[in-house]
């Protein structure tokens, strides 16, 4: 099997990461989860998990279902609306399954900084951290902003964590400064 080129920016939070899985919108949306080997794929590359064969299909059918509530609720934020309450019931079902806890490292010459570490493994301990990392982002006591990519064809999530980023990417910012300057330099073609 070829491995595809995931829809990964690489700087966002897993929960940003999971939802962006599915990319692109009507008949030009691409599912990158859609098979239990791209399941694995993805797992493998974002979270170093050697899930090893193929999901079996009611676990395949549960990282979809909790994907698709994660962008829910992430797409929910970001537009200022509630999301769907299905949404909201399967993220907290898998993040119910979290075992974890707080860990302190302190490092000489660096503040004490802590971090979460799942007891739960496996296929379970990946979707309940990414069900937890989904809570923790948006009702954590940090104020967060997530906003869609406005660059053309992009669909990408992303967390706005600098006041003057506009775009998932600075390859979609490119392509959005690309296409305004077409328009102004070429306007009749481009109302076509």
């Amino acid at each position: 099997m070829e491995i595809p080129e995931f829809p990964i920016l690489g700087t966002e939070p897993l929960s940003v990461e999971f939802a962006n899985t599915m990319y692109g919108s009507g008949a030009a949306q691409t599912d990158y989860l859609q098979t239990p080997e791209l399941i694995a794929l993805w797992f493998a590359e974002m979270v170093g998990s050697d899930a090893g064969a193929p999901l079996p299909p009611p676990v395949d059918q549960q990282v979809r279902a909790l994907r698709d509530a994660v962008r829910e609720i992430l797409y929910a934020v970001a537009g200022g609306r509630m999301p769907q309450p299905g949404a909201v019931e399967i993220v907290n079902e898998f993040s119910g399954r979290a075992p974890s806890f707080p860990v302190l490292t302190w490092s000489a010459g660096e503040p004490p900084t802590t971090h979460r570490l799942f007891a739960t493994t496996g296929v379970d301990g990946i979707l309940a951290r990414i069900a937890t990392e989904c809570v923790e982002l948006i009702a954590g006591s940090d104020t967060v902003t997530v906003r869609p990519c406005p660059a053309p064809d992009c669909t990408m999530l992303f967390v706005k964590n600098h006041s003057r980023r506009r775009w998932c990417h600075p390859s979609c910012g490119h392509r959005d400064r690309q296409a305004r300057y077409y328009r102004r330099h070429h306007p009749t073609e481009a109302t076509r």
